[in-house]
């Protein structure tokens, strides 16, 4: 029967007569009324589509399709490149994990929201403070719209309970805290107490780095205490939080998060909901683990090995999507939080490609990240129009028909590029480093700003690239192209003016918060 009830639905999608619609509508509900169960009634039928964030951690620009420059094998994503559309200057909006995290779920610039540190750049292990209340997660305005939301993965947006994904929006999650490489200790120091004075903090790594630095290239599940929670929040009832697996078992998390994330949308669409899931890989972030299945499957070592598996993770995920026949009205798009960690290059580091630097700057390789869209209506192929982590929100928002939330102050809407051809609507990036504006892009025209030293003065000159013809941020234009540099800057400094910065939840997250 089930077969039977597929057929007619995709033949309803064919038909344009209103005669033969409403000829077929009747044999629908005399079949359905009397030989389905009541999940799969016609009443119940979902009427929105599903949306999916497939989230790599640290992935490098130069790791996927055009500018792959390693023996790579990733076939599912791969397929996914040729069905879907690849945007070609997609950019994160912070250089480090959780300021882009906080972005792409907020749909504001870090800096708008506090999520960016001015001392420390992410969030550490027992932080009093986290993803503040007063922002509105695209999760929480899916769940307000009637939908099923869960995440899947790394969170790393603050460990106290307050600040679990579970208190913004999922209704389910299982996952990390913090980044995998966290929770460690050598001697009397440890993740935390590193950082807990940072006037120390130089001298403490002194003493622990080269311990540190053969952890993380020479892996034990042992050397990191990272726990694996699962928390869910009910109707009606406050959040149950579990840690279900302490130290978590890297070598298994991917194959553990790809199998929550299947179950996730099996249950759902049993239900007759729609849902919104986010997939947060901890990898390719280094220690690197994989599992025994994909051990030694890369012509590329470990770090080959590593991506392979994440590749059938989304593999896995594409599948399921045809399984439960949901694949015309579920939206997919797989990107990175930012750049390769170039400090562990090459065995066990992602590639920027042709792209300068990488993760932790503010040049194209730390923010630049290969992002591809999928989904009912979106048109194959590649695309060159600029794009951020931020417009992800409300270009969900209007795929899914519902109003815009004019609080992802910087959430602009890609549909009609997705779907209709149409320009998008960016025409500029912003690039932060911390709370600072370093560089700002208009058009193909990048200006990194002259920095100052100690004494005031200079001591960096201002850069100008064309972006079009000089990808790899090589030939600095600000001599050359007065009028250009200019424009940029008038452009940039308009833009700073207009972004009233919030003080830094990072920098803050050692003193506890007023009651």
């Amino acid at each position: 029967m089930r077969s039977n009830l597929v057929s007619l639905k995709k033949l309803f999608k064919t038909l344009t007569k209103k005669s033969e619609a409403v000829a077929l509508v009747l044999v629908f509900s005399s079949l359905t009324a009397c030989s389905m169960p009541d999940t799969l009634m016609l009443s119940n039928k979902r009427e929105m589509p599903n949306f999916i964030i497939i989230y790599v951690d640290d992935l490098g620009y130069g790791d996927l399709g055009i500018y792959a420059t390693k023996k790579l094998t990733t076939p599912a994503i791969d397929k996914l490149v040729k069905s879907g559309q690849s945007w070609t200057n997609f950019y994160s909006s912070a250089a480090v994990c959780s300021p882009s995290r906080g972005a792409l779920l907020t749909g504001n610039l870090p800096v708008r929201s506090g999520l960016y540190g001015s001392r420390l750049n992410v969030m550490w292990p027992g932080a009093l403070r986290g993803i503040p209340d007063s922002l509105e997660t695209i999760a929480e305005t899916f769940k307000k719209n009637n939908y099923k939301t869960g995440i899947f993965g790394k969170w790393h947006l603050g460990d106290a309970p307050e600040s679990l994904p579970t208190r913004h929006g999922f209704d389910e999650w299982i996952g990390i805290p913090y980044s995998n490489d966290m929770d460690w200790s050598i001697g009397d120091i440890n993740s935390t107490n590193v950082f807990s004075d940072l006037s120390t903090s130089a001298v403490k790594w002194k003493e622990v780095g080269d311990i540190y630095q053969l952890q993380m290239r020479n892996p034990k599940n042992s050397d990191w205490n990272v726990p694996l929670i699962r928390s869910v929040k009910a109707a009606y009832n406050p959040p149950q939080d579990k840690i279900i697996e302490r130290p978590v078992n890297q070598s298994l998390l991917t194959k553990k998060l790809t199998e929550e994330s299947v179950s996730f949308m099996r249950r759902t669409v049993g239900n007759n909901k729609s849902f919104f899931l986010f997939i947060s890989h901890s990898l390719i972030h280094v220690p690197l683990f994989r599992s025994s299945e994909f051990e030694g499957k890369s012509s590329y070592g470990l770090f080959g090995d590593v991506l392979l598996e994440l590749d059938w993770s989304v593999g896995v995920i594409l599948a399921e999507l045809e399984h439960l026949d949901i694949g015309d009205d579920t939206y997919v798009v797989f990107t990175s939080d930012n750049g390769p960690w170039l400090g562990y290059a090459p065995e066990q580091a992602g590639s920027a490609g042709p792209l300068r630097g990488g993760k932790g700057q503010v040049y194209e390789g730390g923010m630049r990240v290969m992002t591809i869209f999928k989904g009912p209506e979106i048109k194959p192929g590649i695309i060159s129009d600029l794009a951020m982590d931020t417009d992800i929100y409300n270009t969900f928002l209007s795929l899914a028909g519902i109003e815009p939330n004019t609080d992802a102050q910087d959430s602009m809407d890609l549909s009609g590029a997705l779907k209709f051809d149409k320009r998008g609507p960016r025409d500029f990036i912003p690039y932060y480093n911390n709370s600072k504006l370093a560089a700002f892009r208009f058009k193909n025209f990048k200006l990194h700003f002259a920095r100052k030293g100690t004494s005031g003065k200079s001591d960096s000159p201002a850069y100008l690239f064309d972006l079009d013809t000089d990808i790899g941020e090589n030939r600095n234009l600000a001599d050359t192209r007065d009028q250009e540099l200019a424009n940029v800057l008038q452009l940039a400094e308009k833009f700073k003016a207009s972004v009233k910065i919030r003080p830094s939840v990072f920098d803050l997250q050692k003193v506890k918060p007023e009651s």
